[in-house]
């Protein structure tokens, strides 16, 4: 039934990150070794402040936000506190800060990470650079455009340059071909292999990729490109390797960085500046990176720095601005909801105080007790959670991303469980089930619609809906808003390190190196429900999972269904009679646990069997995790809500489009009969045939999604 092959790719542990990790630790000791310790500057080599302020991000430059509103004397601030020796600023495309600090008299390395332009594979690079002087800043700028003339005019000047995250580009829907590796190879010497802001898995695959590269490699790359690489490097065979941070936001500056090697270092610093001497050190390729393995804790704590940060600074860029900027409609339409929330936010001013608690916090600023005597009781938890964050930054431990990770846990399951109990006298309040007759019914289906005329949204007419919206959101702004932040934070976090997922997959594959097994997460409503049909299919699936230990677990929301080999459940915050299926509950999840798990169980794709929340939720983690997601349709909704709920006519084709938008975005739909296959890619649903897959049996379901 399920091919000898296939089972044996699926009895493999869960040991990838275990993996990754003590490979990386291993590596680190020996880069650790390397130098004598009282001959090494300590330098984290890539970070930001407030003068990168076009970001490379096409939804920051709609929106009109700098990278971070950081200054540079807190910048050097953080450096100081976690050890760094000498110091560097890398802003986008200019070196600003590097020269008002050298104004004020700060030895500061000269640097910027410039956003260079691969003609020949039409592909967007970063390229820190070092130790050119303004006029040559004005060159760099205008080469840019072409990475080769870039190289070899940096070359010519001896202005040492590193490939930013090598395998993170700016590319538009492009498979970058190895050949494109094989050619950067040659026009740099230098790699940041490690950078902070990426996680483990593609930092170890740039170093396997480097480790590759020796003189024999080298010579014939020269002669299938047709290039001379002593045009681009000083010595093209030297390979040498890099940390940075990457910080924007100042909280783990230096965590990440670089070991520079200056032979009799104590009598050299006598005449020279660190910063010369680092500079020396660069040329010479005498670098060693440190730091840690990570995932995406660390970065989620930065995005949540940073949406605070424009939380407080945001200001409308205009809607002329958003309509006429360059961009695709999905872009702007993110961005008209990103602006339109951040402005919603800053009108609530409980919101907004916890927002600056939030920032102050994660900066290392505790407040004072006298506050927290001024907050209403059911706020205090949070208060006491966000002040962790605090201590965190003051211990300097080297579990400190772990500590401000943990409290902002804490600090989520606090808002979650003020909203849930809110939310829930809410519903109770609203007698949805004696309200919910026919009538009513349609009633919410057209509410679904927006009007498109301007004047629907800015006049005085009353709402012909029973619904009032303002009244029932009264009292769940702050929970909401603040629990959105956190969920977006990760969101955001998870897309920036896994949107180059397919291309890492191949990547590694061609390596043969750190290639992440196949393991899949099922998503389902309706484990519990007794009485539903395909209750009974779920159950039998699990117990062939079970009888073959696959790599494949079914999760649910339950508050009464226990856990099972294989059988992940998350308890509900909240949990809501549904009015229009009154067999099935609504239960709400922890979103950001439901976040967390299938990171923390290395699930590469997802199949989803539910059309409630669970099924959005799945849909969410394919877009944060860059995933493959399939659908398992086993219900025709569609002929529940006419023969059932009785809607008909224009409300029933709003539940056909919304089914129609919602079954399209997966990569893939499941079906078990034709009936099912002849509606979704008829005119009525116009699904793409070959997304449409008609299985044979239950059993062909793990052959189809896990080839």
């Amino acid at each position: 039934m399920w091919g000898y092959p296939l089972l044996i790719f699926f009895i493999m542990e869960l040991q990838f990150q275990k993996g990754l990790k003590d490979e990386l630790d291993r590596f680190l000791s020996e880069q650790e070794r390397r130098f004598p310790k009282d001959d090494v500057l300590k330098i984290d080599l890539h970070c930001h402040d407030y003068n990168s302020d076009v970001p490379d991000e096409l939804i920051g430059r709609i929106l009109g936000v700098p990278e971070t509103w950081l200054p540079s004397e807190r910048l050097m601030q953080e450096l100081k506190k976690t050890g760094c020796d000498a110091v560097t600023i890398t802003n986008h495309n200019n070196a600003r800060s590097c020269y008002l600090l050298q104004d004020q008299g700060v030895d500061v390395l000269t640097a910027a990470e410039f956003s260079c332009f691969v003609p020949d594979f039409e592909i967007g690079i970063h390229v820190l650079t070092y130790g050119f002087t303004p006029e040559q800043e004005v060159e760099l700028n205008r080469l840019r455009a072409d990475v080769y003339a870039f190289q070899a005019f940096t070359r010519q000047r001896q202005i040492p340059t590193v490939w930013a995250h090598p395998l993170y580009h700016y590319t538009v829907n492009k498979k970058l071909p190895m050949a494109f590796f094989d050619k950067m190879a040659l026009i740099f010497e230098r790699f940041e292999m490690l950078n902070g802001q990426r996680d483990t898995w593609q930092n170890m695959l740039v170093k396997a990729w480097i480790s590759r590269i020796n003189d024999e490699v080298i010579e014939t790359n020269a002669k299938v490109f047709g290039i001379d690489p002593t045009v681009y490097c000083l010595n093209p065979n030297r390979k040498s390797l890099t940390g940075g941070s990457d910080s924007h936001m100042g909280i783990f500056a230096g965590m990440t960085g670089t070991y520079l090697y200056v032979p009799d270092l104590k009598n050299r610093l006598k005449n020279t500046s660190k910063s010369e001497l680092a500079l020396e050190a660069l040329r010479a390729g005498q670098t060693a990176p440190y730091g840690a393995h990570q995932n995406t804790e660390k970065l989620t704590i930065s995005f949540l720095n940073y949406v605070s940060q424009i939380a407080m600074n945001y200001k409308d860029p205009g809607l002329v601005r958003l309509l006429l900027h360059k961009g695709n409609a999905t872009s702007k339409m993110v961005s008209f909801l990103a602006s339109n929330t951040f402005s919603e936010v800053q009108r609530h001013k409980v919101t907004m105080m916890f927002i600056k608690l939030f920032y102050n916090c994660m900066m290392g600023e505790k407040p004072s007790r006298f506050k927290r005597m001024l907050l209403p009781p059911h706020y205090r938890p949070v208060f006491d959670d966000v002040v962790r964050l605090a201590e965190a930054d003051k211990s300097r431990s080297k579990d400190r991303v772990n500590d401000y990770y943990d409290a902002l846990l804490s600090i989520n399951n606090q808002l979650n469980l003020l909203l849930a109990t809110r939310l829930e006298k809410k519903v109770a309040g609203l007698n949805l089930e004696k309200q919910m007759d026919e009538k009513t019914l349609e009633v919410f289906v057209n509410s679904l619609e927006l009007p498109i005329s301007i004047r629907s949204y800015t006049g005085q007419k009353e709402s012909n809906h029973t619904f009032d919206f303002a009244k029932f959101s009264d009292g769940l702004s702050f929970p909401f808003f603040a629990s959105l932040f956190i969920l977006a934070a990760h969101f955001t976090s998870a897309k920036t390190m896994f949107n180059t997922r397919p291309f890492l997959r191949d990547f590694s594959k061609q390596l043969g190196k750190f290639e992440q097994p196949k393991r899949m997460l099922w998503l389902t409503d309706t484990f519990s429900d007794e009485n539903n049909l395909s209750n009974l299919s779920i159950k039998g699936i699990l117990e062939q999972i079970k009888a073959l230990n696959l790599p494949v677990d079914i999760l649910t929301c339950s508050a009464t269904t226990p856990p099972d080999t294989h059988l992940l459940v998350i308890k509900p915050l909240a949990t809501f009679d549904s009015p229009f299926h009154k067999e099935q509950k609504i239960a709400l999840p922890n979103f950001v646990e439901l976040h967390n798990l299938f990171l923390k169980g290395e699930y590469d794709r997802l199949i989803c069997s539910t059309e409630g929340v669970l099924g959005l939720f799945g849909l969410y983690l394919k877009q944060a995790y860059t995933v493959e997601a399939t659908f398992y349709m086993n219900t025709d909704w569609l002929t529940y809500a006419r023969t059932v709920l009785n809607i008909t006519g224009q409300h029933l084709d709003r539940v056909r489009r919304l089914l129609r938008f919602f079954y399209q975005s997966f990569d893939r739909v499941l079906v078990d009969n034709t009936d099912y296959e002849t509606w979704l890619t008829g005119h009525e649903m116009s699904l793409k045939p070959e997304k449409v897959v008609c299985l044979e049996n239950e059993s062909q379901v793990f052959s189809v999604v896990m080839r």
